[in-house]
């Protein structure tokens, strides 16, 4: 009976760690879909404001909406960009003050696989993805 308890215990354990991860994987996967059917243009590098600062807005921790004064643009990370425990993130490498470039620039610490140029449109729409299972800002 105890064996019967346990095993219980850890297929609920397991389904709900599945249930976790599974909705990030399924905004990333939502998101990479719809850069295939758009058929995206990737940029390999962006321009930044006079200061430097680009506005943003996180889809998961592999995508990201960041905003010029003009224009949207789509990043994607190498990798989960995760935040610190306290909520701070790394400081930024770049190689130019006023660009940010794809494959060797960082954006909160974490290093920029590719940018995507959006029309307003598409940026609503990916933030509409985000929204859909809780986007942080």
């Amino acid at each position: 009976m105890k064996k019967i308890a346990l095993l219980i215990i850890c297929l609920v354990i397991a389904a709900c760690a599945a249930t976790d991860g599974s909705e990030e994987s399924r905004k990333a996967t939502a998101v990479q879909d719809y850069i295939e059917v758009n058929e995206l243009e990737s940029v390999s590098s962006i321009r930044t404001r006079a200061d430097g600062t680009l506005s943003s807005y996180e889809i998961n921790d592999t995508f990201l909406l960041v905003s010029t004064k003009r224009e949207d643009y789509l990043l994607e990370y190498f990798s989960r960009c995760l935040r610190n425990m306290d909520g701070r993130v790394e400081p930024d490498i770049r190689r130019d003050a006023r660009r940010i470039y794809a494959g060797a620039d960082t954006f909160r610490g974490c290093r920029i696989k590719e940018l995507y140029s959006l029309d307003p449109a598409q940026a609503d729409e990916l933030r509409e993805i985000g929204e859909s299972v809780g986007a942080r800002r």
